[in-house]
């Protein structure tokens, strides 16, 4: 099964281009990189269905290698007990579950034992040549145990007790091989399929691929299309459309050095003095290829997926051109492919004249032999280990039709489906560690303080996960929400000296507002916009004159030493460097103090249409949804911080993908800003007390930024705050810096090359070094180890630590009896949760088909994305030094709330309901009341019986990671305020 569905056979071009599009990466440009589910053209499949499907479209890998599994039972990380309830749970759902395999072994236990034995079958001619010249067929198998070895020899002296004592078990393995080998016939396997793709079909015969041919040129020419200020000379013509530039610029009579390409220019100008559009050209390049109508639809899927990193980010461009780093340009997926197809044409016509001659039709290719027959015994082998391995009766599989259903047996559970069910074990141990450490941490006393002094909003990132907890172990009176790090101002936003707006909302959001800031002084703007106009034309002169053959070698020469000093400075001494070259750049830091221009006064609307500013209105329904979402609708406290967040790193091309996802990306800050400035607005402060919100007059909101790769804070508008507040906020900055030096502490235990000691200052200065290292490949851990999220009433995780690993959603249900703030909730949490578990899933298990792989030869292109070397795909997904630490899981979602108002929910949210049905997440309901846990399985909600309600215990955070490297599990944060033997102890 595939995706999307089959096409009627007489549809469009441009149709099927508008279908097959959904296959394509939506990855953004690098400056607005969002995570998304990798395969979201098959979220309407079950998940393990998908990712079957999708392998083969793509040719990728649906989960881990069994060579990890194997590693994973070995270390403890996989149990045997998840292996006998993951087998056990799959024959009960199956309609027919098969039982008796064996006289002496069922189907539940072979697929137990094969599971808990997990060995390497070599392939092909290597099992050939070791069947042929190694002891594979006279020593039992390493797996095999004293108990079973001891069986077999006692049955090889009853069987050859007129042989030697040596050669008996030899002669009985040989005598088992003999009959699982005669009753397995060799496989049948055509080296050439069936082939579509003209490409495909002359690598097959031995000539050069015409992707080697072609995509070369084809990426120089889309990169240069798609530029985005990088290359010294815009390509000519590009504003008019791909493939009118494309015309344009081969179509003139110049001899090419590539021979295939002879012809092209002519070619070009008859399609140009035509007049003909894509699909037109696309068509004439199909027939051209000779391939039949009925495999259209086929071989446009197979080109467009042959750069499909190039293909989707044309297609971006396209639908998505706010998306655009600088400039918007006319993409169309449609003319991508005409000038694919046409250069594809040349490339296999010429392929084919220089090996066939000049009069040679695809008749000549179709005419050739489809390939040898290769026999291939390596089920044979499986079964002939496992027949070792397991309690099988050897006499039992000598009488009829026994050793053929050993045979059909071991086929039908291949590597496929074992990946299948070991990857269910290991996601059922991390769940039964979460489930059970919530079950025994609801046991002990409530964690949440008495009465809150402060209270902080922080965004639901997986990292402030940790920000929060340290925030409130060193100040235990602090009260944290979260909420998604947009904090519900969704809008296209152009900071101070930024040349265009970027929306800074969750992805699935249209802004229909636009803020921007200006200097309180304009004067003092003018002058800091003239330094740093000057200091860019002066970069970008340098950086032009260097890549030139005269002005290169004169900056060598009389430049070159001086930028030797800071870039061994930078790599060497990165955090000093960074803070002598920032002193050099701007000595007294002097961008000018700002104000948002926030407050709509008229109907003004920028140049996309959107409104410029809010109305006091919709400010106050802004503030009002995040307040009564995180039931903050009471209790003030007189400091409520709204902290956004980001992550700045040197020479680190997926920056943006460390920054925040709900906004698209983008940092927080911003977001921050303008939701504190709503909230501290008078008239606004009016209208929520007319809807049942009073907010005191003492209560001042404060918007501030959390950079979580050097974490550092950043407090913003503190001029506006009155003089009686502004004192007591500098403790609070002080104690919330603290927490952020702790929460340094605790990730640099990660990396290998940080200290690893109890100092938090230390680790600090590590974690600012790293930020600012330029041969740093892994500034910081991102959202690696991702695997929960939690949304409920912060009192309840209060105190639990949860190794970074969870997204936090605040939600209180005692005051959402009907399930609508839940809903606006899942609505909102769901995809973004998903999509960035999701692209930590996919790109960790599959790091060269579905992530960037290494990061090392990665070199930027035209401000859009990465390429290995100067010449390849662009890379989709992420490098493989985010996912490094990754643990490829689901993401669980734990919801407070009752089970009667989650099926509710579900059945009025189809999207949601199909997407949890699919398990593309796995949903757990947390009663409100007590303990109990629900979990969603078969279109229903089970109860969760906990393992254990056990819990460890640490008087802080540091004390219980204390560096360890590894991935841990939950434990109990004793606060200050209870006594430790207020809490059940035990063993984790």
């Amino acid at each position: 099964m595939s995706a999307p569905e089959p096409l009627a056979s007489d549809a469009s071009i441009a149709t099927m281009v508008e279908q097959f599009a959904s296959l394509l990466p939506e990855q953004a440009p690098l400056h607005t990189f969002v995570h998304h589910n990798t395969l979201h053209a098959f979220e309407h499949l079950p998940f393990d269905t998908a990712v079957v499907a999708a392998g083969k479209v793509f040719g990728t890998q649906p989960y881990q290698s069994e060579p990890a599994f194997a590693e994973h039972l070995h270390t403890g990380r996989i149990l045997s007990s998840d292996i006998v309830e993951v087998v056990d749970a799959d024959l009960n759902d199956q309609q027919d579950p098969p039982t008796s395999l064996l006289p002496t072994l069922s189907h539940r236990n072979f697929r137990i034992n094969r599971l808990l034995n997990l060995f390497e079958v070599p392939r092909g001619n290597t099992l050939e040549w070791q069947l042929q010249e190694t002891s594979l067929l006279t020593k039992t198998h390493a797996l095999v145990d004293a108990t079973r070895r001891r069986e077999l020899h006692a049955l090889a002296d009853r069987h050859h007790a007129d042989l030697p004592h040596k050669a008996r078990l030899p002669a009985l393995l040989k005598a088992l091989w003999s009959l699982i080998a005669d009753t397995d016939p060799a496989e049948s396997t055509a080296s050439r399929a069936a082939v579509v793709r003209r490409r495909d079909q002359l690598l097959a015969i031995g000539l050069d691929d015409v992707d080697k041919l072609v995509h070369p040129l084809l990426i120089r020419l889309t990169a240069a299309f798609l530029d985005q200020g990088v290359a010294s000379w815009r390509m000519p013509e590009r504003d008019r459309g791909f493939l009118y530039a494309v015309r344009q610029l081969y179509g003139h009579r110049i001899a090419s050095p590539q021979r295939w390409t002879n012809g092209l220019a002519a070619e070009l100008r008859r399609q140009q003095l035509a007049n003909l559009d894509a699909e037109t050209t696309a068509q004439q390049a199909l027939q051209r290829l000779g391939i039949d109508r009925s495999n259209w639809p086929e071989y446009i899927r197979a080109t467009l997926l042959s750069l499909r990193g190039w293909a989707g980010m044309m297609r971006q461009f396209e639908t998505r051109p706010d998306r655009a780093p600088v400039l918007p340009l006319p993409a169309r997926l449609l003319d991508f492919l005409a000038v694919q197809l046409t250069l594809d044409a040349f490339a296999a016509t010429a392929e084919l004249r220089n090996n066939f001659g000049a009069q040679s039709s695809w008749d000549v290719l179709d005419a050739l032999p489809q390939g040898s027959q290769q026999a291939s015994r390596e089920h044979a082998f499986e079964a002939f280990v496992m027949a070792q391995i397991t309690g099988v009766d050897i006499d039992a599989l000598s009488k009829p039709g026994a050793c053929s259903d050993w045979l059909t047996a071991v086929r039908s559970f291949d590597s496929l489906e074992r990946r299948r069910l070991l990857h269910r074990a290991y996601e059922r141990r991390l769940r039964v560690k979460l489930l059970d450490g919530i079950a025994a941490h609801s046991d002990s006393p409530n964690q949440q303080a008495p009465t809150a002094t402060v209270q902080a909003v922080f965004c639901i990132d997986d990292r402030e996960c940790s920000t929060r907890r340290h925030l409130e172990e060193v100040m235990p009176d602090a009260e944290t929400f979260g909420y998604a790090g947009f904090f519900g101002v969704a809008m296209a936003w152009q900071g101070l000296g930024e040349i265009q707006s970027r929306p800074l909302c969750p992805v699935n959001v249209t802004p229909e507002h636009y803020v921007t800031e200006r200097a309180l002084k304009p004067k003092e703007e003018a002058t800091w916009r003239e330094a740093r106009r000057r200091r860019g034309l002066a970069t970008k002169a340098l950086a032009h004159g260097s890549r030139q053959v005269t002005g290169g070698g004169l900056l060598s020469t009389f430049l070159g030493w001086w930028s030797v000093i800071p870039m061994v400075g930078r790599c060497l001494f990165p955090r000093a460097t960074a803070k002598v070259l920032t002193r050099i750049v701007d000595p007294e830091r002097q961008q000018p103090i700002t104000r948002l221009v926030l407050e709509r006064t008229s109907s003004e609307r920028d140049r996309s249409g959107r409104k410029v500013g809010y109305s006091i209105e919709e400010m106050t329904d802004v503030v009002e949804s995040m307040l009564r979402t995180i039931a903050l609708t009471q209790s003030f406290c007189d400091f409520v911080l709204i902290v956004g967040h980001g992550s700045s790193s040197e020479n680190n091309p997926h920056e943006a993908a460390y920054d925040c996802g709900a906004t698209g990306g983008g940092r927080g800050g911003p977001n921050a800003r303008a939701f504190a400035a709503m909230a501290n607005h008078p008239t606004v402060r009016k209208q929520l007390l007319e809807r049942g919100i009073t907010v005191p007059a003492s209560t001042w909101f404060v918007g501030c930024y959390h950079n979580t790769c050097d974490d550092s804070m950043t407090w913003f508008d503190e001029d506006l705050m009155p003089e009686q507040c502004q004192p007591a906020l500098e403790p609070i900055k002080q104690t919330l810096a603290s927490a952020c030096t702790l929460d340094a502490h605790e990730r640099c235990r990660r990396f290998e090359s940080a200290p690893h000691d109890d100092d938090p200052a230390k680790a600090l200065r590590h974690a600012e070094g790293r930020s600012v290292d330029i041969a740093q490949p892994r500034p910081e851990c991102g959202h690696a180890t991702n695997a929960y999220a939690i949304v409920g009433r912060r009192s309840r995780t209060r105190g639990l630590f949860l190794d970074r690993r969870a997204f936090l959603v605040s939600y209180d249900p005692t005051t959402d009896p009907d399930g609508k703030l839940l809903e606006r909730l899942l609505l909102a949490v769901v995809p973004v949760g998903a999509g960035i578990n999701l692209e930590y899933y996919f790109s960790y298990v599959d790091p060269a088909g579905y992530g960037a792989g290494s990061k090392l030869p990665h070199n930027i292109t035209g401000l859009i994305g990465v390429m290995d070397g100067h010449s390849s795909d662009l890379r989709t997904g992420l490098p493989w030094q985010m996912v490094e630490i990754h643990e490829p899981v689901r993401l669980l979602t734990v919801v407070e709330a009752d089970v009667a108002v989650l099926t509710r929910l579900l059945k009025a949210n189809p999207g949601i309901e199909t997407f949890v049905r699919n398990e593309w997440i796995q949903l757990v309901a947390w009663s409100p009341t007590d303990a109990r846990l629900w979990e969603y399985r078969n279109d229903s909600f089970q109860v969760y019986e906990p393992e254990s309600r056990l819990l460890p215990t640490a008087s802080s955070s540091s004390s219980f990671h204390r560096n360890d490297i590894d991935h841990l599990g939950c434990a109990s944060i004793v606060s200050p305020r209870i006594r430790q033997t207020d809490v059940a102890v035990g063993e984790g």
